[in-house]
């Protein structure tokens, strides 16, 4: 019995490849422990360890493999560390928000759960099988779930909890009914190539409803998926949990677990990418299903930017125009699709960080999130306010900076796909209206700082050491990173 399952699953996995997970999980548990029994302890000290974890989790990864889906791993693992730093720059609105005052009570488990949620992507990075896959992303969801809503004194981040547990049992469900589905069409739970092959392989009624079955199971499935990267239609929750989440759980929904999703979208979509050619009716539909999902999230993400005032909103409409850009890699998925989309992603968690960081900032000194609390920056802190444009002038796609790269690929990989699937010519005017209007919504931010005069009660902001670091950090990355191609001749 034992062997059978086994069978359906897979005999592939080693201990050795889980290591990286298994020591955050060591780490999150004896950083919970010293937390319980040595509750005098100054919970920043929790911060700094957990980072530091984080980062050299991030390091063995680089040291161990260069494969795509490990630098997803080091992007996902780089970003749990900086979310953690930003809560150690948190601290004032932090305890405030958990226990009142300045008392550190109860605020231990805020630094470690990024490590649960870390250590579950990396599981589910080496996932080929459902039940893994299902597992591992579980666990990086219930664990964001209590970060959105950690801030129990705060009635945005307890809203923002109890949206993003309700719409993610949606998901949730999605995903279960679909693995259901594709375990009773193909008799297991494995995502390889002959399972596929062996599930469409039609001629008889009998046969073709498998067929249809097997069709079913994958929408689930990847509807699931499309929960986790912020795609349309299952893109509701991503505006209301980023604005009223902590800002340190913010910026990781918006890179870690963004990360995670496309991980999942690239282990659903391997088995498939050898029957996406021209003349075979299951690769038009695939064709056409994404390329319908891409042009709809590139609209209502970047169209509903423009009306928002709210800086953390903004990034959430942002999240799911920039979520567009990268679907289109998966519209004719190739070998190439996990290395454009991990140097997307490299491009979009360097310059979302940045801004994050950069809201956190202006909210604890001046008390707000909104795009108007920018005001005067390039006056009164002309530096910051020059890192903060690098950053969102990578995610707008100026040139000479990683993002203008990232934005790039996409469009090289619709023109070239065009040549291919014809119905696909409507989406490129799309990704040009839609890379216009980020330019005038990410510009708003730059021109709050640069033409909007400050107040009187508007002093210098007093930048953090961490925050100063992580501005500086990202902007040489994006710089040096976008010029870069261009001083080799790429």
């Amino acid at each position: 019995m034992e062997e059978h399952i086994s069978n359906l699953v897979s005999a592939d996995y080693t201990w050795c490849q889980f290591c990286p997970t298994f020591a955050l999980v060591i780490l999150a548990a004896l950083l919970l422990l010293t937390d319980a029994f040595l509750p005098k302890l100054p919970k920043r000290s929790l911060a700094i360890v957990a980072a530091l974890g984080c980062l050299g989790t991030a390091g063995y990864l680089i040291a161990d493999s260069g494969a795509p889906l490990t630098l997803l791993g080091v992007i996902a693992c780089g970003a749990t560390a900086l979310s953690i730093m930003l809560a150690f720059d948190y601290k004032k609105i932090t305890c405030d928000s958990v226990a009142g005052g300045d008392c550190e009570e109860g605020t231990g488990e805020f630094y470690t759960l990024p490590l649960v949620a870390c250590a579950g992507i990396l599981c589910l990075l080496q996932a080929r099988d459902l039940i893994l896959l299902f597992v591992s992303l579980e666990v990086v969801t219930l664990s964001s779930y209590v970060l959105a809503g950690y801030f129990r004194r705060n009635q945005g981040s307890v809203e923002a909890g109890i949206k993003y547990l309700i719409l993610g049992a949606m998901s949730t469900g999605l995903l279960v009914f679909g693995a259901a589905w594709y375990f009773g069409t193909t008799g297991s739970f494995l995502l390889s190539f002959d399972t596929v092959q062996r599930a469409i392989s039609g001629g008889t009624a009998a046969s073709n409803a498998v067929v249809g079955g097997f069709l079913m199971a994958n929408a689930l499935l990847f509807a699931g998926a499309f929960f986790k990267v912020g795609a349309v239609p299952m893109h509701l929750w991503i505006p209301d949990v980023y604005q009223g989440a902590p800002t340190p759980v913010s910026t990781f929904l918006a890179v870690a677990s963004k990360t995670a999703g496309f991980a999942v979208l690239l282990i659903l979509i391997a088995p498939w990418m050898p029957f996406i050619i021209p003349g075979i009716t299951v690769a038009r539909l695939f064709v056409t299903v994404f390329a319908v999902v891409a042009a709809a999230t590139l609209l209502i993400g970047n169209l509903g930017a423009l009306t928002q005032n709210n800086a953390k909103r903004l990034l959430g409409y942002s999240s799911i125009g920039q979520a567009g850009f990268i679907l289109v890699f998966f519209i004719t998925p190739s070998a190439a699709t996990p290395v454009m989309t991990a140097g997307y992603l490299l491009a979009y968690a360097l310059a979302t960080t940045a801004v994050f960081y950069a809201i956190a900032m202006v909210r604890t000194q001046r008390g707000s999130e909104e795009i108007a609390a920018f005001r005067g920056l390039g006056k009164t802190n002309p530096r910051t306010a020059f890192l903060i444009v690098v950053a969102l002038a990578s995610l707008a796609g100026v040139p000479l900076t990683l993002g203008f790269i990232a934005k790039l690929n996409s469009f090289v990989v619709l023109v070239n796909s065009m040549s291919l699937w014809g119905n696909l010519l409507i989406l490129l005017p799309i990704m040009i209206l839609c890379a216009a209007a980020g330019f005038y919504y990410y510009f708003k931010i730059i021109r709050a700082m640069y033409w909007d005069a400050p107040r009187p009660e508007d002093s210098p902001l007093q930048v953090p050491p961490t925050t100063g670091i992580v501005l500086s950090l990202c902007a040489i990355g994006l710089i040096v990173l976008g010029t870069l191609p261009l001083l080799l001749n790429w």
